[in-house]
């Protein structure tokens, strides 16, 4: 499971996506402001899972370019909604744009009910448990 969060802040919403990630997930976080990256890099640091998730420091809208597709799912904080069609892009088939705070993409999900989707796809595949 690949996914791309765009707005880390100080890295909340980032470790409750590492937490989730199977094995050989990868997160990758972008962040603009380098306190905040700063920060939830050590987060992700002291909880375990800076070797497999990235927070990338700078401003997304400059950066994204940087960033290669496709992912199972975006997650897009409410400040970087107008860089909504660039991320579509990134997106596998069947994947999601979903917001951190409200319901806000193209299948209408919160992160809580894309995870527990994403649970149920994954075992009636017979995948390894998220």
């Amino acid at each position: 499971m690949r996914i791309l969060e765009i707005g880390a802040g100080r890295g909340d919403v980032t470790l409750a996506l590492a937490r989730t990630l199977p094995q050989r997930g990868l997160l990758i976080a972008m962040e603009g402001d380098a306190a905040h990256v700063s920060l939830a890099r050590e987060r992700l640091r002291a909880a375990g899972y800076d070797q497999r998730v990235s927070v990338m420091s700078g401003e997304p809208a400059r950066f994204l370019h940087k960033v290669r597709g496709p992912f199972d799912a975006i997650v897009l904080h409410p400040e970087h909604a107008a860089l909504r069609q660039k991320l579509s892009a990134l997106l596998r088939p069947g994947g999601v744009l979903i917001s951190s705070d409200r319901k806000y993409s193209e299948k209408d999900m919160t992160i809580a009910e894309w995870l527990a989707q994403a649970k149920a796809d994954a075992e009636k595949r017979g995948l390894p448990e998220l």
